[in-house]
Formats: structure tokens, sequence, C-alpha cells
């Protein structure tokens, strides 16, 4: 699989740019010089793009209806040389599409980066089309469905929003970066294109493999349109089994519909709540008085995990471990750990910790004692929300089951299968990790030079203890700009904060693989971690340690000295 790393225009896409004014079709024109007219109009968002279906016969109006769907090239897309079949008016030109290809965008707006076997081509092969003269001028009888784009259109035809579906216990929603199209006139087109993926989850994204799920029950439909009225989006929802369920479920899906269609933070339409009605019958959840408008407050509970917390952990140079309630905070001695330890990791809900002393790992509550584990080669550790303990080994990734009982060694590691969306896998070697505070997903360091994000997918084995888990690329992936990443540590649920070396160099990259900032690290950082609206705190030479409150570069030093300080998780 390519490492592609994806920017966006500054600003989320919400800015203009010079749109090159699309042509009509011209007498006399070839069948190259067509489908060249018929690409650029096409790629015209808006009202332009009907000038496309003046370069297509009847028939081949009547017959193409793009959506979502796009093939995004970094080279090309080049028109090739016309072939010719048949004379006089059964005369047909066949043109192939080439280039190298950057991505393929579903017709859900899922974002899929193509295999290295397919040496940067399109899968099924390249787009062709057909053509035919009509009054003796040529007229493409035959079109792709999709659109063909360059990396520049793209980066400006479609913005990023996130679908919301839940995590596989639905206690919480976590976000689904989906690319869009920019048109000016199709807001209800987009609205309707978010509510048609929540009730069938894209089939080929690298969440929907079982790392999430939709509350929207099966056979589930959309009545009519979305429509917008005054900031509230109106949904209508009939299918069978909808009718029958209760609140509860209902309540599910009004928060999978309130954070998708709001946007969250997305540039977007001014959605700020949501009607819902089955049946044409509007629903008012329980508390609600009988009011059926909702608002993102009202579905708090399942807000996307964010893993927030003023509260950090180090270990001195004493070996006593300690907390602080902010960097300025008084330090408070949680334990006795000893000395030697080069990491730790505390787990979110601040019970457990893991600690590596010379690739040796050792487990056990936050008082201890520390239990030390088989094995050797560690150089990163992780909890999970559930208690799990993620590390990489020895290039590798493994896992290890729930937390243990004082003084005893948890269950045996599980070796952790990385695969992409295609199913071959990715050898690594994987040097970091970390969970995101939803546990669902990950960020990953792979061969030093790329910054690789995840979804977690468990499958329950045959026997009591017995798992497989497996962990699914996503698309959106980040090649270091010089130099090799060392450290990645989670910002929220929709950003992740990683440390390069040489320089040192410290990014804010955004999950969804928009455009990423970077903020003044000081000479010789060795390692970061953050926690959504707190501090990023980094490590200095001889156990120094600095904050910066505003994620700007503006350090200040913390008093005492640490290994490796750490937020929960």
């Amino acid at each position: 699989m390519l490492s592609v790393p994806i920017t966006q225009g500054p600003g989320g896409q919400n800015q203009p740019y010079p749109q090159a004014i699309a042509q009509p079709p011209r007498a006399g024109w070839q069948p190259e010089d067509i489908v060249a007219g018929f690409l650029a109009a096409a790629a015209s968002l808006g009202a332009q793009q009907q000038i496309a279906r003046d370069y297509l016969t009847t028939a081949g109006n009547r017959a193409w209806s793009p959506g979502w769907s796009a093939i995004v090239y970094n080279k090309g897309p080049t028109v090739a040389q016309a072939a010719y079949t048949g004379t006089g008016a059964k005369e047909q030109a066949t043109v192939t599409i080439g280039g190298s290809v950057q991505a393929t965008l579903s017709g859900n707006g899922s974002y899929a980066v193509p295999s290295a076997s397919a040496s940067g081509g399109v899968p099924g092969g390249q787009p062709t089309f057909t053509l035919q003269k009509v009054d003796g001028q040529w007229r493409i009888s035959h079109a792709p469905q999709d659109l063909l784009l360059t990396s520049y259109q793209f980066q400006y035809d479609y913005q990023l929003r996130n679908l919301y579906f839940f995590d596989p216990t639905t206690s919480y929603l976590v976000p689904d970066p989906v690319y869009v199209p920019l048109e000016a006139t199709a807001v209800s087109q987009i609205l309707n294109g978010l509510v048609h993926d929540l009730i069938h989850p894209p089939a080929g994204d690298w969440l929907s493999h079982g790392a999430t799920r939709t509350a929207f029950p099966r056979n589930t439909t959309a009545i009519g349109d979305v429509t917008l009225s005054g900031g509230t989006a109106a949904v209508n929802l009939g299918g069978p089994n909808i009718k029958i369920t209760d609140d509860t479920l209902l309540e599910q899906v009004s928060a999978q519909l309130l954070w998708t269609l709001t946007g969250s933070g997305q540039n977007g339409p001014a959605v700020q709540s949501v009607e819902l009605s089955v049946d044409g019958k509007p629903w008012s959840p329980l508390n609600s008085d009988l009011n059926p408008v909702q608002e993102l407050h009202q579905s708090a509970k399942y807000s996307p995990p964010t893993g927030a917390s003023s509260l950090f952990y180090y270990v001195n140079s004493a070996g006593n471990l300690l907390s602080s309630n902010g960097p300025q905070g008084k330090p408070q001695k949680v334990a006795h750990l000893g000395t030697g330890y080069s990491q730790i990791a505390v787990s979110p809900d601040g019970d457990y910790i893991a600690a590596l002393s010379n690739g040796s790992l050792f487990i056990g509550p936050i008082a201890g004692p520390l239990v030390r584990r088989a094995g050797s080669g560690y150089t990163s550790i992780s909890w999970d929300p559930d208690d799990n303990l993620w590390a990489t080994t020895g290039g590798q990734i493994v896992m290890l089951h729930g937390a243990a009982p004082s003084n005893q060694p948890q269950g045996k590691p599980v070796p952790v299968t990385v695969t992409y969306l295609d199913g071959t896998e990715n050898d690594g070697p994987f040097s970091a990790l970390r969970v995101a505070p939803d546990g669902v997903r990950v960020a990953m360091i792979v061969g030093g030079t790329a910054l690789n994000f995840g979804a977690i997918v468990s499958q329950a084995g045959g026997r009591p203890g017995q798992a497989s888990v497996d962990i699914v690329l996503s698309p959106f992936s980040v090649s270091a700009s010089s130099g090799t990443f060392t450290s990645v540590t989670w910002y929220g649920p929709d950003n992740v904060i990683a440390l390069q070396d040489p320089g040192p160099v410290i990014t804010e990259y955004p999950v969804d693989g928009g455009s990423s900032t970077q903020i003044p690290a000081q000479p010789r950082m060795s390692w970061i971690t953050a926690s959504l609206n707190n501090a990023l705190i980094a490590g200095l030479p001889g156990g120094a340690m600095a904050a910066d409150a505003s994620l700007s570069g503006s350090w200040m030093p913390i008093g005492g000295t640490g290994v490796s300080a750490v937020y929960p998780g």
C-alpha cells in the first residue's frame, strides 16, 4: 500500500480559488479534444458541470450520473491517442485515460489509496471513453461514472466531513472521515448522502470491518429528502424495524445524525440541530418536554471520547512515581517503582501502570508492585479504555488482554496482524503505537518514516481467552518530512502530535488527512505527551521537562526531573 500524505487546502477548504471556466465543445474537435474538454467541465462542480453534458450523446447523457465517486491522479489524468473502429456512420473512437493514481473515492465518500501492486493504476483497468459522430461532430456515447480529477482539483472540489458511528459496545461515537463534493447548490444532496452512509455504512471503509457499528436498524430507509430550515435538519426515517424500536435506540440514531450533520467543527452546511421523524411522526426523547428538535448537548453522553486529563504522571530520579495536576501543580507521590525505567504508561482509569526497562516490560497496579512480563525488545506501550495493554516488541505489535490482579501476570500476549484494506499485511517494523481515547483507533510509527492510523478489530476465539486481533489501516497516512518519527501522542479524538528527529520537529496531524500544523520545538527534545485542552509536555536532556500550554511553541520549564511523562492512556 502506498503511504500517501493527504493535504487539504488551508482553512479546511473554506476559501475561494480561481476555477477554470468550463468550455463547451467546438466544431471540428477530434476525440482526444472532446475527452479533454469533458474532463475539465466534469471537474467543475456545481452549475458549470452542466456544460459537460454538451459533450455527450443523448443516450450518453441519460446514462452519465456521477455521484461522489472519483479517481484522483497525482500524475494525470492523461488522454491517450484515440483508437478507431468501423467506418462511415458506424465509426467509433475509444479514448483511454492514463496516469498515476493517488486515490479512489467511492460513491459514499470513502477514500482509499491503491495497493503497491497496482503500480499507481486503477483497480479494474484504466477508464475509457467511447465516442461516435453526431451530425458530423464527435460526442461521447459512454463516459465513466467516476469523476477523473487532478490532485489540485480534488483538493478544492471536495471537503472532509465526519460520519459518526458507534464503538462495538454502543457506548460512544467514533469519527469516520469521508469526502463530500463542494457544490454550493447541493446542500440537500450532501445531507442526503451523509444520512445514506449512516444507514448503509461504507462496506470498503477502514472502520467498517468490525471496529464500529451503526445504531440504525436493518432495512431502515430515508423517506424523502433531508430538509434544512433555520439550522434544523429534518430527517424522516422508515422501515419495518425502526417503527418498533425503543427510545434508547432512537436516541442513538438521533446522536449519529446530530454529530454527522452538524459536522462537529468541519466546514459544511449550517446545521445546528436535528428533528428526527419516524414514518412522518416527530420523535421526542424522554425528558425533552416533547420537543423533537435535538441539539448536541442533548447527546453529550455519546460524545467521542477526548481523553482530556490535566493529571499527568512521571518517574523522578529517585524512582518515585509522581502525579501532577498540570505543569504548575504540586507533584504527589503515587508509589515507589525503582530506577532504570525509560518509559511508562498509565491506564485511562488510573488503576494500572506499565513500564519499560532495557526492553523488558513490567505491569502492575498503580501503587505497585510491578511484575515482569516474558519477552524482550519492547519499545512502546499504551493502554486502551478496557485496561488492555498494547505494545510494540521486535518490530511487531502485541496486545495483553485485561488488567491482571495484584501480583498476578496477565495472559499470554496476543500477536496483532496489521492489514491494508485489500487484505495484504503490513509487516512493519512498528516502533511505536498509541491507542486513541475511544479504544477503536491507533496511531503507529512504521519503519520510522511513516505515521499510520488503523482500526482495531477483535474476533472471539474458539476457546475461552482466545482471540484474534487485527488492525485495519486507514488510507490516511503521513510521511516524515525529514529524518524519522520518534514519538506520537493523541490530542483529542481527531488529531495526533508527532515528534521527528533530527530537528526536532513537532507536528499536529488530523487523523482524517487534513492540513498539518507545525509546533516550534526546543533543541534535543526526546519525547512528547498531550491531552486535549491541556499542556503539551516534552522531555529535554538530563531528565528536564518543558510544557507548552497553547501548542504555539511557548515552552516553559517544569520543576524537577522526570522519565517519560505521560497523560493516561
